[in-house]
């Protein structure tokens, strides 16, 4: 039951992200991906802080160097990479396409962890791997020559990559950090790695500029700040250490996938033949990683 609360809230929180940035955008026109990534970051500081003084107040952990160069390393992936390319592939493309590209995410996060803990890959994972492959070529192809819609897409592949890498680092750290110390360290550093470089760039109108709308500013808070940057790290950290990397992430993924494309089709988007034909695509590579997956996820260590 705690597995399913956990991966309900980390899919519920990536799967309205697309959907939060894009009315923060509408609602509030002067806040572009750049001051929006250093907002949400701003915002969310404090609350990391808060929530790693309770942590560490409770029981200050042990940390060895090597977990600490791990815990820097998923700030790394998480702040500048992950943070900075949602935002920017969300201004570009559609909350389908952004939605279906995160859904991949298990297949390649599975990849991944593989070579990383060297577990190997099994048949299920490759031919989930290949039909990811062809689901984002078509995914592409969809897009009809729009240049700026294949860039949203186009940097959802750089998503991915961090998130794998974002991902792994998690479990490398072990079961020797709790879920809650280690997601208020990790936060807190990811957001010091945006917000000082984009301070610097000079992007810190966003901070102010996201009170400007009543639309904008629950759609921020509540979906982009606390939803899914505050509870969807904690719970997916937690996830990973209760579940391993796969199994985490495919539980996740589905619940984003579902409620990112209940999204669309309520939002109306166009769906082309292709978009129909990569969805269904990414379907059949996570069902495939979902049966083979439990059995690879546990030789990772789950």
């Amino acid at each position: 039951m705690i597995n399913f609360i956990l991966v309900l809230l980390t899919g519920l929180g990536w799967g309205l992200l697309s959907v939060g940035s894009k009315a923060v955008y509408s609602g509030t026109p002067s806040v572009d991906p750049f001051s929006l990534t250093v907002a949400r970051s701003a915002w969310a500081l404090p609350l990391f802080l808060i929530v790693l003084a309770f942590a560490w107040y409770r029981e200050r952990p042990r940390i060895t160097r090597r977990q600490w160069l791990l815990i820097v390393g998923a700030a790394l992936f998480y702040g500048p990479l992950v943070t900075l390319m949602f935002s920017l592939a969300s201004s570009h493309t559609s909350v389908a396409h952004i939605s279906f590209l995160i859904g991949i995410s298990p297949v390649t996060n599975t990849a991944v962890a593989a070579a990383v803990f060297r577990t190997g890959l099994g048949p299920r994972s490759i031919i989930a791997l290949v039909l990811g492959m062809i689901g984002v070529a078509i995914l592409a192809l969809s897009q009809h020559g729009d240049s700026g819609a294949l860039l949203g897409d186009v940097l959802m592949l750089f998503w991915l990559a961090g998130f794998a890498g974002y991902a792994c680092c998690l479990r490398a750290v072990g079961p020797s950090v709790s879920p809650v110390t280690l997601m208020g360290i990790v936060g807190a550093l990811s957001t010091l790695l945006v917000i000082i470089p984009g301070a610097i760039a000079g992007y810190t109108g966003g901070i102010v500029g996201v009170l400007g709308s009543a639309y904008g500013f629950w759609w921020f808070f509540g979906v982009v700040v606390l939803l899914a940057m505050l509870i969807g790290q904690t719970t997916y950290a937690a996830a990973v250490k209760r579940m391993g990397v796969s199994v985490a992430t495919i539980g996740s993924e589905y619940t984003a996938l579902a409620v990112g494309t209940a999204a669309s089709l309520l939002l109306h988007e166009a769906w082309t033949t292709l978009t129909v034909v990569a969805g269904l695509l990414f379907c059949c590579a996570l069902a495939v990683t979902f049966v083979g997956g439990t059995r690879e996820a546990k030789a990772e260590g789950a």
